[in-house]
């Protein structure tokens, strides 16, 4: 659920800004809200030792023995002016090589000696020509071969004056062959040291990680300072608490001497929200990281919802008891080694949920890395999920329950309202937008009972959408919004057949390559391994697929679909109290 919040307003003299702020952080119970932008010299002087040091951090190795740094800002000076000159050396490294390939051929010689040579008159130019145009040479050109590959002549051209010759002659390089290898030679050193380097500084890590973690606490410290309110010789901290932090906040304000003042926020106030549910919903908080979505403090928690539909979006997309168990397997051995390396292990335990979900779902349909290989003895759980026409049904089912459980929850939300009754009527509205699927897709007849359930939810809908005391304004309002809504809510009930769609799609691409693997068999060695490679390949690439298209599909018809239904924007500012230090 969304906590409650309570906005708060801190008042201190501007002298004790600094230290109201350290309080402040120490207590971490105040999201603040910045009154003026914060600007200020130091805090762009911190911004920019911050860039520099988290970009010389993500250079760095990985290092097991870890060591204090001296000094971070030096340290990471070096890093990046190291980063710098591998850079400028490896650019240089593939200019020498390139040229080292061109000049290969030609062998050693030095460049310097046809420039004096030039110097005194003589031109000479190299050149690679074919017998042919080697013919139409001038004739007070001396052409002398060097060697020959093919029908490829490598010559020299020897001219007293500067002459248009008909064929390409080559620029002479710089240096000479043995210097460019030389050159490449000192490059790939220099290179070999900068590794070397930055391997050792790779010590130094963590606690480069230790101080950026400081600066960005100085960063949060002096955006604060620079984004306050001020009034005459009063300055305040404006935010906002939980509920439940509330009196931790006048006590420290007591204790502070700061004047505080307690009100609930106002509908423009924009109020982070924080959520919190029991640890086993919590599981769920992954997923909404990874996709970056939080809902306003206004709107509605789905996290329940989310979790539980999402567990079955992700045993019908996976739609594999096999591939359930590979993802079972994979999760506990990355539990195992990454246990200690997270702050959360939710995704891990999210992981076995939906591992579960999709082994299930194998087990109910006989889904075992494909159908068609496995004996007719093993049969499903659940035959009738083996017929397409049934799984469709279900999907439409399972989409006329999840959206009708967000008008229900619109419905709580609007009592006691008598605009609740056109949500009433729009759960109507998608049951029969489910027996109208049912029946313009898997061939069903239109039952007469959904006729009145039409009837019944289009009358409160219009209604009841936006009641007013002129009933020809209601009713145009009413009809309105139904005309609006009533396409996209049959739509968005359809869409779910896109887990039957997805769910079958991996089915028949296992059952492909398992028929591709048995037709190559296994008489020799070689056969056994090209059978091996393609179920490692086709079922690998079908587990990455089935991955996707949860990314895709299951998550969509929660944040889009659902949540459309419940009105929701997803417009929320993540609860984050300051912490910052000004020292």
């Amino acid at each position: 659920m969304i906590v409650r919040m309570k906005k708060i307003m801190v008042l201190v003299q501007s002298k004790d800004v600094a230290s109201t702020l350290n309080a402040l952080g120490r207590a971490g119970v105040l999201h603040i809200e910045h009154q003026e932008v914060p600007q200020s010299e130091n805090l762009t002087a911190l911004k920019e030792r911050y860039e520099s040091l988290s970009r010389a951090i993500a250079m760095l190795p990985e290092a097991e023995n870890q060591r204090d740094v001296p000094e971070a800002g030096d340290i990471a000076r070096e890093i990046l002016n190291l980063l710098d000159e591998k850079e400028i050396v490896l650019e240089g490294l593939k200019k020498v090589k390139r040229y080292i390939d061109i000049w290969a051929e030609w062998g050693d010689f030095d460049p310097g000696l046809i420039d004096d040579l030039e110097g005194r008159g003589i031109l000479v130019r190299l050149c690679k020509i074919t017998k042919k145009e080697a013919k139409n040479v001038p004739e007070d050109v001396i052409l002398e071969q060097l060697f020959k590959k093919g029908t490829i002549l490598y010559c020299a051209v020897i001219s007293r004056e500067k002459i248009s010759f008909p064929f390409e002659t080559l620029a002479l390089p710089e240096k000479g062959l043995g210097e460019m290898i030389a050159d490449q030679n000192a490059q790939e050193r220099r290179i070999k040291e900068i590794d070397t380097r930055l391997a050792g500084i790779a010590q130094y890590k963590n606690s480069l990680s230790s101080h950026r973690r400081r600066l960005e606490s100085l960063m949060e410290f002096n955006k604060a300072v620079a984004g306050k309110g001020v009034f005459q010789s009063v300055s305040y901290l404006k935010g906002y608490s939980p509920v439940y932090n509330v009196d931790l906040l006048e006590r420290l304000a007591e204790k502070e001497k700061w004047g505080i003042v307690i009100e609930d926020p106002d509908e423009n106030d924009n109020v982070p929200s924080l959520i919190k549910n029991p640890r086993w919903v919590e599981i769920i908080r992954p997923m909404f990281g990874m996709i970056k979505i939080i809902p306003g403090y206004r709107e509605v928690d789905i996290s329940f919802w989310f979790l539980l539909f999402f567990s079955v979006f992700f045993g019908m997309l996976v739609g594999d008891a096999g591939y359930g168990v590979v993802f079972f397997f994979a999760n506990l051995f990355c539990h195992i080694k990454f246990r200690n390396k997270l702050e959360s292990r939710a995704i891990f335990f999210l992981m076995y949920v939906l591992s579960v979900c999709a082994i299930a779902w194998g087990a109910l349909t006989g889904t075992f890395f494909g159908q068609a290989w496995l004996p007719q003895r093993m049969e499903p759980l659940l035959p009738f999920l083996r017929e397409n026409r049934n799984i469709q049904a279900l999907c439409f089912f399972i989409g006329a329950s999840h959206l009708s459980i967000a008008h229900v929850w619109r419905f709580i939300r609007k009592m006691p309202s008598i605009k609740a009754f056109s949500e009433a009527g729009w759960v109507c509205v998608l049951w029969t937008a489910y027996f109208l699927a049912r029946s313009l897709i898997l061939g069903d007849a239109f039952p007469e009972e959904a006729k009145g359930l039409f009837i019944t939810g289009t009358a409160l809908i219009i209604l009841f959408t936006n009641p007013t005391k002129n009933i020809f304004k209601t009713v145009g309002s009413g009809i309105g919004d139904f005309l609006l809504r009533i396409v996209n809510s049959f739509t968005d009930l359809v869409s779910y057949i896109r887990l039957f769609a997805v769910g079958a799609a991996t089915v028949a691409v296992a059952d492909a390559f398992n028929q591709m693997a048995s037709g190559i068999g296994g008489g020799n060695l070689l056969a056994g391994f090209l059978t091996a490679f393609v179920l490692l390949f086709g079922h690998t690439l079908n587990i990455l697929l089935g991955a996707m298209a949860v990314l895709v599909h299951g998550v969509r018809l929660n944040v889009l679909e659902f949540s459309s239904h419940l009105n929701m924007e997803w417009s929320g500012t993540e609860y984050s109290p300051f912490r910052g230090k000004g020292d």
